[in-house]
């Protein structure tokens, strides 16, 4: 009997009800006998740091339906949207199990898809052109992409519908999801970014009210909150701005040549990072100095935590995939997809053990990186110390 295995790449910083809504619609519309997760673990797409420990949000998702939590490694989590999609599909492939792919899609796009995925899988040397042109009018690449997509299509409502950040991993899902994986796409429930506070709140809208210290008053929005409430209480949490005096530190000292290397510099920009760290007092106000057409906020914010990590360029083309996949918690009635995966996922391998972690990768070691720098800023003291990478257990339920 042919066996159906859904794979959602994921943050889940906090895990809200759309989240739960995407995991039964999922599981409904691909008749899934289990569900995989390929979440980031300490700095997310945006770039920033996740506010909530990576084990309490593997945890959420299992409790709300999901049967197997992976951590998606830094290099990719911390990435532009074609990155953080091929790397989570470079997992998913590996696990030889996987039969769909479910995300989140705004509404407007549903009936486009098919177009879509037809154009940006087999980009035409028309397509090309437009993308050339308009990198070269300065629009920073997911306006362009979007925009040459537009002129392609001759769709002109197509450009603002794909520039939303949602819709641009979307895209990048259709462009690098491979021919053993059906895409599903679920229209979303609340609004992306949206700081309004609903029984569908946005992740960041969450965000934003705990940081104001009101997280209890949203609470509504979460299938199980208290995880978080907690958290918050004890303060096991990242704040914003926890590491910006060790950025502006690196910056002020560092080696101009070094920094121009960083993944995600270019033309310049690492002087500028240069020049106004020296006139800020705080990451916020870094990237706001700094950003322009070309380099808007979310890269930046991706290219500040890459200094943090000392992730070059150099560093991010060796890793162009997975170089093993760490489980960060699993459902018990999951075991035998487990043992599935361990017979044939030969090309990247499992590793549900924290002791059997490869300390010598690269991945390992930008991953303890991100670890390290998340604990750090940890708003708690006391919680500062010690690994989690090695001290917290496999989520087992």
């Amino acid at each position: 009997m042919q066996q159906n295995v859904c794979a959602v790449i994921c943050e889940y910083d906090p895990f809200h009800n759309g989240h739960r809504y995407l995991l039964e619609t999922a599981r409904e519309r691909t008749g899934a006998d289990y569900i995989v997760c390929i979440m980031s673990g300490n700095i997310m797409q945006r770039g920033s740091f996740a506010r909530y420990d990576k084990f309490l949000r593997a945890r959420s998702a299992l409790c709300a339906g999901a049967d197997l939590v992976l951590e998606l490694p830094v290099r990719f989590s911390c990435a532009p949207a074609q990155d953080f999609a091929a790397g989570g599909l470079a997992i998913a492939g590996s696990l030889s199990v996987c039969t769909h792919l479910a995300f989140g899609c705004e509404p407007e796009l549903l009936p486009l898809l098919d177009r879509l995925a037809e154009t940006v899988r087999n980009e035409t040397d028309d397509f090309k052109k437009h993308l050339r042109e308009k990198l070269s009018s300065g629009l920073a690449y997911p306006s362009a992409y979007a925009a040459a997509l537009s002129k392609t299509m001759q769709y002109p409502e197509l450009q603002k519908l794909t520039a939303a950040p949602n819709a641009i991993l979307a895209l990048q899902y259709l462009r690098a999801i491979p021919d053993t994986i059906q895409p599903v796409a679920i229209s979303r429930i609340g609004a992306y970014h949206d700081n309004g506070i609903s029984a569908y709140s946005s992740a960041s809208a969450l965000r934003n009210t705990a940081q104001a210290g009101k997280l209890a008053d949203a609470a509504y929005a979460m299938p199980d909150p208290e995880p978080y409430l907690e958290a918050e209480r004890i303060r096991d949490v990242h704040e914003p701005d926890a590491l910006s005096q060790v950025l502006l530190y690196l910056l002020r000292t560092g080696n101009a040549d070094e920094l121009s290397n960083i993944s995600g510099m270019g033309e310049g920009i690492h002087n500028r990072f240069i020049d106004c760290a020296y006139h800020v007092p705080d990451r916020e106000s870094l990237i706001q100095s700094v950003k322009n057409r070309r380099f808007p906020y979310t890269r930046l914010s991706r290219i500040c935590s890459c200094i943090l990590l000392g992730l070059t360029r150099e560093m991010a083309s060796r890793l162009s995939v997975p170089e093993y996949v760490r489980v960060l918690g699993f459902r018990r009635t999951a075991a035998p997809l487990l043992r599935q995966i361990k017979d044939n996922c030969t090309s990247i391998p499992l590793i549900a053990r924290a002791r059997d972690l490869p300390s010598a990768s690269l991945q390992y070691q930008l991953d303890h990186r991100a670890q390290i720098l998340w604990s750090l800023g940890c708003s708690n003291p006391d919680l500062r110390q010690g690994n989690r990478d090695l001290s917290s257990p496999t989520v087992v339920i």
